[in-house]
């Protein structure tokens, strides 16, 4: 039994130690390593990636950037195409509508007589209109193309040249040897020049941006007589150049739709020494009440009231209807508006009469201030909500109905952080207007509530027509929409607008 029972555990402690035994790890074949052939043909490195941001120059020079549109045809031109026409030289500057001087520098590219002769060529009945990336548009005469008849002012005087140098109209690629800085002129730019820098032409003439060129049949250039504070003219180019910023309307009973500008707009043409920008306007001076006469060429005259006219935006003086230059009877500009009687529709307006002293009567008759306080022009800014200060004829507060009941404007804006928004408001132009900007003015010195104060200058804001006093949800509340400008001038709460 003993024996037995000893056979069995003997057994038994067999399987368990064969249990605990590691089992061998099965065998695996050595890899083989696959031999690659050398290709017969080495392989190119591959090209360094061109960043997002910039474009080469040989995809740049093949890009089309002007639209050249003739009587019977339309071209479209790159870079290198503008490149291969025959290359002019020359100094160009401009005289602001302010008299500010940008002295004249070197440029380079197309004369427009190049570019039209691609389409055929030019004869007396014929121009060439510019169109910019904005629509802002101007024409330019076969006599400006051919005979570079332009007025022409002294660049270190800003007096009219007695003996202008000759001019050419230029489609310019280049600024002082370098491409143009695309930001502030675009691809293209139109320049008046010279062979020496001894002239600086009208502002109005030189256009940036340029996208298109189109020959055409063009009407005769005119001028239109101004006889009120000052006695002036304004000539075709002028009042284009005045009706691509400030476009009006008008659509009467036949469904025909007239363009031009508001009358008071060319009010503030002759109301008082400044003839543009948008302070140009007397809104005092039109409150007060004075007779415009418009004149036409035949004598015929319709006279209305300054006041009626006031920030009218239903009474144009057209120069084309259904985007057609006006027929010979009306030529070159009309009269038309809501609520005018037909006989008051005026055609081939030759002069217009704002009925307001000259400038030497106003200074004669103006009695001279008994005392300091006397100077001071009447106020309203107790408890107003904004105030504009400083260089200006009028010192005015507003609440924000006075505000509102100004033209009211929407833009779409780019905020220098926030990105692009819709911003309502009045155009800083049309304060300006009320209150009057004295000459001398260079820039603005903003207060918001908190005491926070910014200077801007005036230049930048004429640059950018968009300026707004902006509306906010916070009812007598303001915020400075500012345009192109940086993040410093967007201020916030703004309480009072000091012009120095």
């Amino acid at each position: 039994m003993l024996r037995s029972k000893l056979f069995y555990l003997i057994v038994i402690l067999s399987i368990l130690m064969a249990a605990c035994t590691p089992v061998a790890a099965p065998v695996v074949d050595a890899p083989v390593a696959e031999v690659v052939q050398p290709t017969d043909v080495p392989q190119e490195p591959t090209a360094i990636p061109v960043p997002p941001t910039e474009v080469p120059t040989e995809v740049a020079n093949q890009t089309p950037i002007l639209e050249l549109v003739g009587i019977n045809e339309t071209k479209t031109l790159t870079l290198a195409d503008l490149q291969k026409l025959p290359v002019t030289s020359g100094m160009a500057g401009i005289k602001s509508s302010t008299g500010k001087i940008t002295a004249p520098l070197k440029f380079s590219g197309v004369t427009l007589m190049d570019l039209a002769d691609l389409m055929g060529g030019l004869d007396e009945t014929m121009g060439v209109n510019l169109v910019a990336e904005d629509g802002y548009s101007i024409s330019y005469s076969y006599d400006q193309i051919v005979n570079g008849n332009y007025i022409s002012y002294d660049p270190a005087t800003g007096d009219e040249l007695r003996n202008p140098v000759p001019l050419t109209a230029m489609l310019a690629y280049q600024m002082e040897g370098q491409p143009l800085n695309l930001d502030q002129d675009g691809n293209l730019r139109l320049v008046i020049i010279s062979e020496e820098p001894k002239q600086v032409t009208d502002g109005h003439w030189s256009v940036k941006w340029v996208s298109k060129v189109e020959i055409k049949p063009l009407v005769q250039d005119w001028v239109v007589g101004i006889e009120g504070a000052i006695t002036t003219e304004i000539d075709r180019a002028s009042f284009e150049s005045c009706v691509s910023c400030h476009t009006a309307t008008w659509t009467d009973d036949k469904g025909q739709v007239w363009t031009g500008i508001e009358l008071w707009r060319l009010m503030g043409y002759g109301d008082d020494a400044i003839k543009h920008e948008g302070w140009s306007y007397d809104v005092k001076l039109a409150k007060s009440g004075y007779d415009v006469t418009l004149v036409a060429a035949d004598g015929f005259e319709v006279t209305v009231n300054s006041d009626d006219a006031d920030r009218n935006h239903e009474w144009i003086v057209a120069m084309m209807v259904d985007d057609a230059d006006l027929e010979e009877k009306n030529f070159p500009l009309k009269f038309v508006g809501t609520g005018l009687e037909k006989k008051q529709m005026v055609g081939g307006i030759a002069t217009v009469k704002i009925g307001v002293p000259p400038i030497e009567e106003m200074v004669a008759t103006e009695e001279p201030a008994a005392t300091e306080e006397a100077e001071k022009p009447a106020t309203n800014l107790e408890g107003a909500e904004l105030a504009i200060v400083g260089l200006v004829n009028s010192e005015m507060g507003f609440m924000e109905a006075d505000l509102r009941a100004l033209e009211v404007v929407t833009i779409n804006a780019e905020h220098p952080k926030n990105g692009a928004q819709d911003f309502e408001g009045v155009r800083l132009s049309e304060l300006f207007a009320l209150v009057g900007i004295k000459d001398g003015s260079t820039k603005l010195l903003v207060t918001a509530s908190d005491g926070f104060t910014a200077e801007i200058a005036l230049a930048d804001i004429l640059a950018s027509p968009d300026c707004l006093l902006g509306f906010t949800n916070t009812p007598g509340s303001f915020k400075l929409v500012m345009p192109n400008l940086p993040s410093n001038a967007w201020v916030k709460d703004v309480v009072r607008i000091e012009v120095q």
